[in-house]
């Protein structure tokens, strides 16, 4: 059986370490977890137990402690570091490149340089942290902090593969101004809010979904609703209330109809306001 050890009450960079051995490590998959106090007394004994069954993470002095002198480091690095080496971590390039940025980000809250509001109460590190000193409010802990890391993880890949599909976009221009369409799965408002447009379509060819969408608090997009919904009645079109999209199905709206138009007629569309 194999042991992963940290410390009671266990930080982010902790749980990090754990959720890293768990997920990318064969052999530590179903590991047992323990914990055991960060006094200096408990981490000299625990050098003693470490072995490749029994593996120390931000605690115990050991290979993934960076409680060491000249170590300006975290145990979360020291560990994604070891993985690496040993051929653990996917070559892919969408998840080399999320994971790589959630280590980062994790070094720098673990080291106090994160932005100050990556420590106040709404963060992840102020309410996956229970200031409980038992081993059963530890784990769980761990076990809602690899939730949390999982689906950062998720969100960071997206993200990697927005960056490509973004890549292959349509710039055009329309009545609105400076206007960018594209097809992908995982391009969503928030991504196009940084890219400086004033409108943006999205093809989702997954659930053949349809978004028209402006960042701009001046532009009414009622315009483009009337005018798909002209050109193909039949679809689920919705306005939103803001005035700010315009959406024909998504993964939140399974039994909508979806449109018939191409994704160039689409763009067309826009243009034609």
């Amino acid at each position: 059986m194999k042991i992963l050890v940290t410390h009671i009450n266990p930080h982010l960079d902790d749980i990090a370490c754990i959720w890293l051995f768990k997920k990318f490590h064969p052999d530590f998959k179903d590991a047992k977890l323990e914990f055991i106090s960060a006094s200096r007394e408990a981490g000299v004994l625990s050098e003693q137990s470490e072995s490749k069954d029994k593996v120390f993470v931000g605690t115990g002095g050991g290979r993934f402690d960076e409680h060491k002198e000249g170590l300006d480091t975290c145990a979360g690095t020291l560990v994604y570091e070891y993985l690496k080496e040993k051929n653990y971590i996917p070559a892919d390039e969408i998840t080399r490149k999320a994971l790589d940025k959630l280590t980062q980000w994790n070094l720098l809250v673990d080291t106090g340089k994160a932005p100050d509001s990556q420590f106040d109460e709404f963060s992840v590190q102020a309410f996956i942290r229970s200031r409980d000193n038992s081993s059963q409010t530890s784990g769980k802990s761990v076990e809602l902090g690899m939730e949390i890391l999982e689906r950062i993880l998720k969100v960071l890949k997206r993200r990697e593969q927005s960056i490509k599909d973004w890549e292959k976009r349509i710039e055009f221009q329309t009545k609105f101004g400076k206007s960018f369409a594209v097809i992908s799965e995982t391009v969503d408002r928030e991504f196009c809010r940084q890219q400086g447009g004033n409108l943006f379509l999205m093809y989702n060819p997954k659930y053949h979904s349809v978004q028209f969408f402006t960042p701009s608090f001046e532009i009414d997009l009622k315009p483009i609703y009337e005018k798909v919904k002209a050109l193909d009645p039949g679809a689920t079109w919705f306005l939103h209330q803001s005035h700010h999209m315009v959406i024909c199905g998504s993964s939140s709206a399974p039994d909508s109809k979806p449109t018939k138009l191409s994704f160039e007629e689409l763009i067309e569309a826009a243009k034609s306001v």
